[in-house]
């Protein structure tokens, strides 16, 4: 007679390999979130190619800088922690300066960019000085002097300032566009980056204001030369 041994069911056996598959499996997820938001290596630029930035820089400069007076509109999204609101940003650029009205999904104004700061009910005050305001919205970063090479990075190259404000650009040598900008300040760092197609204006943009926490996201809709 052959006797088998009797396989006995231990439901704390099932439990532990249950709980090692979700182990793995979160092992795996948090690898891959930390493998996607791994921030790019600039290595050390030779003269050339530091040359070849800093003429991309300008060329990007030089462009925006002719564009001239415009009228911009923008679908708008803003997000603080669980705050979220749709609506447009109507945007006006002269020589006189900038000015911008922030409007709900039923045209109320919700917030106004006038002297140099978005103000509006229930919003903390934004301070952005005009002419930054306007490189931002150009997708480029001019700046008080020229900008230090400080990496490449394939065809990215980074850029930085060091005047009275630390600020960090990251350019597409190839297209000839910043992906990012971010301007480290007292009041608050802003951070900026740029998708989409710039036909010449950048077509996606999202500005974070890291004081506040707010997050203003982006999406061209029109603009208009204005004389």
């Amino acid at each position: 007679m052959i006797v088998r041994e009797a396989r006995v069911f231990n439901p704390e056996s099932k439990i532990q390999n249950l709980k090692s598959l979700l182990s793995l499996v979160l092992i795996a997820t948090l690898t891959y979130s930390c493998a996607g938001r791994r921030q790019p290596v600039f290595t050390p630029a030779a003269r050339e190619e530091a040359e070849r930035a800093l003429s991309a820089w300008s060329d990007a400069v030089a462009r925006a800088e002719a564009r001239g007076a415009a009228r911009l509109l923008y679908e708008a999204r803003v997000s603080q922690g669980p705050f979220r609101m749709s609506g447009t940003l109507a945007v006006l650029q002269s020589e006189a300066g900038v000015e911008a009205m922030l409007s709900g999904p039923f045209g109320d104004a919700i917030a106004r960019y006038t002297d140099g700061a978005l103000r509006g009910n229930g919003i903390r005050p934004i301070r952005i000085a005009p002419q930054e305001l306007r490189w931002l919205l150009a997708g480029v970063w001019k700046g008080d002097e020229t900008p230090a090479v400080g990496g490449l990075n394939g065809q990215d190259a980074l850029l930085q300032w060091t005047g009275k404000e630390q600020v960090d650009g990251i350019l597409d040598l190839a297209r000839g566009r910043f992906k990012s900008v971010n301007v480290a300040r007292a009041e608050g760092a802003i951070a900026a980056s740029y998708s989409g197609e710039a036909s010449p204006w950048p077509q996606r943009i999202e500005l974070k204001d890291l004081g506040s926490g707010y997050t203003l996201r982006l999406t061209l809709v029109a603009t208009e030369p204005t004389p």
